[in-house]
């Protein structure tokens, strides 16, 4: 179903093992990709704000090389987290063009937004967050009607193509209480986000904790990050602004990361991202913007000769790349063949435990009874409360089939499957079937109570899916069309002209 799990990551790898033959290395090509396509979509973002191929290049190298990305890759393997960062530049490309450029590129706001909703939740959050303050510092510019009719438009695209995902999930929360949406079972508090904060020393010396990533800032981005001091007044005045900002965002993200942020006192709305840390993916995006310049302006004002330029630039890029070889390296590697052991032990393996998935997106009463119930429940139709006799039981994948016989009215009946919309109950009777009500069964599971005694019949559940479903589908579906009709001729208009004018000449 992926009810709750953004369908980027999930289903893109699926999609590349269609051509190979190990989901592992699926997995792995998909890591690739996400780092080559953040590389590019930041240097992307950078020439559109500077206008400058020497800031972009080094810009997105710092962004390749941040070594919170690296751990987030080779020691976490936070697929959704690292996929975020390709969405991130795309969403700012759209921002500074809407607010401080002529806004043709306003489209790559929802570009971005609709990447970061379908692939990692938690950075969408605070993406929309530091959009916010961005447009706040901008509030000026609202009083510009072409503004807030793209802005509207972008919001208008972001929700109805990620409907299909949005809708679902909503309804889910709506019809049942899922531990992902429990605070206090996700610790999406203050009181856990600040015991996760980090000390300063961590920016610059790994702690070395079993199973965690490394939060180092690397002392070459410290050192071209303190450089702003003396480039700042050589910025070029086109962009010194967005450079201010994302100088200022750097120190935000890294500020909540520590110890003296007060996440405790904080509203819950704002404590969603678990770990405090995670705010180092913006400060990863907003510093290599800045570490960028920085490199640029010093380059450029010091040293005349071009020769003298390449071999500074070749040096700082060597220097990056010498810091982050040893943060590669203390990453445990995994022999392939490990690998393929293990994807034959889960492909060949017929019964998957509760344990074996995430358990944050279990129905919180399965949740609690995790240890006791869950452990000892055979994998079969229970009755819970009245009578009832179940014969000839049939259960293939998301489909149970049985005999049902004498039972009576009010009888409780939990079939083996966790509690989600779109499971349909039919109850075939004297050739007539008949749906019957799903609820959650105090045990989390899907269940029904029976409304008649019923002296034998045929009983089937199967997962069909919600009608909402399919409707957001359809939606999304056709939006995504007029999205692209829309991202190819928003501009045609211009272009006609320019052609217009170059044949005039």
């Amino acid at each position: 179903m992926n009810l709750f799990y953004n369908p980027i990551v999930t289903y893109v790898p699926l999609l590349i093992k269609l051509f190979i033959p190990s989901y592992a290395m699926s997995l792995k090509i998909f890591g690739g990709l996400c780092i080559i396509l953040s590389g590019v979509t930041m240097y992307k973002c950078v020439y559109s704000i500077t206008n400058k191929k020497a800031v972009a290049l080094f810009s997105a190298l710092i962004y390749l090389m941040v070594p919170y990305k690296l751990g987030d890759v080779y020691k976490r393997f936070a697929i959704g987290e690292f996929a975020s960062f390709i969405f991130i530049p795309l969403v700012f490309i759209g921002m500074y063009s809407l607010f401080n450029q002529n806004g043709k590129k306003h489209i790559y706001i929802a570009i971005g937004a609709i990447g970061l909703l379908l692939t990692h939740t938690v950075t969408t959050f605070y993406t929309a967050i530091f959009c916010l303050i961005y447009v706040i510092f901008n509030i000026t510019k609202l009083k510009e009607k072409e503004v807030i009719k793209k802005l509207i438009i972008n919001l208008m695209f972001i929700i109805l193509v990620s409907l299909f995902f949005i809708m679902p999930m909503l309804e889910a929360k709506k019809g049942a209480d899922y531990a992902i949406f429990d605070s206090q079972i996700m610790s999406t508090n203050g009181n856990y986000v600040y015991k996760n904060t980090l000390n300063i020393e961590e920016f610059f010396k790994d702690i070395g904790v079993e199973n965690q990533t490394t939060y180092i800032i690397g002392v070459p981005i410290f050192i071209l990050m303190c450089l702003s001091i003396f480039t700042y007044k050589n910025v070029e005045k086109e962009y010194k602004g967005f450079y201010i900002i994302s100088l200022l965002f750097s120190f935000i993200a890294l500020y909540a990361s520590t110890k003296y942020c007060p996440w405790m006192i904080l509203p819950n709305i704002l404590c969603k991202l678990q770990y405090p840390w995670r705010m180092l993916t913006f400060f990863a995006f907003f510093i290599s913007f800045v570490v960028g310049v920085n490199i640029y302006v010093l380059i450029k004002v010091i040293f005349s000769k071009n020769i003298t330029r390449l071999t500074i630039a070749i040096a700082l890029t060597i220097t990056m790349v010498l810091y982050t070889m040893p943060i590669l390296l203390q990453y445990k590697t995994q022999d392939p063949l490990k690998d393929e052991k293990r994807e034959n032990a889960v492909l060949e393996n017929p019964y998957i435990h509760h344990f074996s998935i995430n358990r944050e997106y279990l129905p919180v009463k399965a949740l609690m009874l995790q240890r006791t119930y869950l452990q000892e429940r055979e994998d079969r139709i229970y009755i819970l409360q009245g009578e009832a006799q179940i014969l000839e039981e049939d259960k293939q994948n998301l489909t149970d089939t049985a005999i049902i016989e004498k039972a009576t009215k009010g009888t409780v009946i939990e079939f083996p499957f966790f509690y989600y919309p779109g499971y349909k109950i039919i109850l075939e009777q004297n050739g007539i079937k008949k749906e019957l009500k799903t609820i959650e069964t105090d045990n989390g599971f899907t269940g029904t109570r029976l409304t008649e005694d019923i002296n034998e019949a045929k009983i089937q559940i199967q997962y069909k899916g919600t009608a909402i479903t399919y409707i957001s589908y359809i939606i999304s579906f056709i939006s995504l069309i007029i999205f692209v009709m829309y991202c190819i001729f928003s501009n045609k208009p211009d272009k006609i002209k320019m052609i217009g004018n170059y044949r005039n000449r």
